[in-house]
């Protein structure tokens, strides 16, 4: 009977999210921000943040198996997408990404909300987070690997000409630099194999992730549009124990999502806190590993989203 309900309630929730869908679009310091809401914007708000090269159709079956009492917003990541890039030239770093947060949060005259952040996304939040404290209610983490990245993973020396030495030889300058006009054209078929060798998408999920991905380049051909940036942005190399001072001091309740395929890789081996509730001295943290690899929550929404719902849902029962 509960399963029964359960699979009601998310078709319900579905059926009434889907109908409201729009595009938006959000001015930037440096461009344009786009984005998709789906809900009613006097609902409470949830930002949806993903990783690199992902644009944000790539949660919409993710928020369609989520509660309807919501605001979703999901955005374009500069480069991302329909966003613009942030301004070419320079090396950025994650650190570059977190105004892109604070942008959407300020045209929708937020002062508190949830944050949900994929991969990169989420190391994103976790850097808002920090900088501005109290502002997130709730945060989900969604396989968020390069937000525990650290100086274990990797020697400075080698981060340095992984992120910053190579960057700026010429060929790759120039490379990283260009627009969408010089990138390679492939046919549909070849970019949906080129996607599904890195990311094993199913066929459903791929729709979604190259609907704001590619775009038709003549010939009936198509080519990439994310800034080709996006393929290595820079993460700083924190000692461990570093972020762990900085993660677990956070008030903010945080639920993680993590991929059993990444975590079999060793992935979190050098963050052990990530998985020891004791680590998070203010008991604010949870923690569900899931069948799938790192893109399980666009191929396998249902695996997680009563779970999610129900974090979600703690929030607004604790303020009736």
């Amino acid at each position: 009977m509960k399963l029964y309900k359960v699979l009601c309630y998310c078709k319900t929730a579905m059926k009434s999210l889907k109908a409201t869908e729009t595009a938006v679009t959000i001015k930037a310091p440096w461009g344009n921000l786009t984005a998709l809401t789906w809900g009613e914007p006097t609902s409470p708000p949830v930002l949806l943040c993903p990783g690199r090269m992902e644009p944000c159709t790539a949660f919409r079956p993710l928020v369609l198996s989520l509660p309807a009492k919501f605001f979703y917003v999901a955005i374009d990541l500069p480069g991302n997408g329909w966003s613009d890039p942030l301004p070419l030239g320079v090396r950025f770093t994650v650190l570059d990404l977190v105004p892109s947060v604070l942008t959407v949060v300020e045209h929708f005259k937020w002062e508190k909300f949830v944050y949900i952040g994929h991969s990169l996304g989420a190391a994103v939040g976790k850097f808002f987070n920090i900088a501005y404290p109290g502002r997130v209610t709730r945060f989900v983490e969604l396989d968020p690997v390069p937000a525990y990245f650290n100086s274990k993973t990797i020697g400075l020396k080698e981060w340095y000409h992984m992120y910053y030495g190579n960057y700026y030889k010429k060929d790759n300058y120039i490379k990283h630099n260009a627009g969408t006009e010089t990138a390679p054209r492939y046919s549909y078929e070849k970019i949906k194999q080129l996607v599904q060798n890195v990311q094993c998408l199913t066929e459903e999920a791929l729709k979604h992730q190259l609907e704001r991905m590619i775009e038709p380049a003549g010939d009936g051909l198509y080519r990439f549009t994310y800034d080709q940036r996006m393929k290595n942005v820079t993460l700083l190399p924190f000692p461990a124990d570093f972020l762990k001072k900085i993660y677990t001091e956070s008030k903010t309740p945080t639920f993680a999502i993590l991929a059993s395929n990444v975590v079999q890789l060793g992935a979190y081996k050098d963050v052990a806190f990530l998985t020891d509730k004791t680590a998070w001295p203010n008991k604010n943290f949870k923690f569900k590993i899931v069948p799938g690899g790192h893109d399980v929550h666009l191929n396998d929404p249902d695996c997680m989203a009563e779970d999610i719902s129900k974090f979600l849902l703690e929030d607004v029962k604790s303020k009736l």
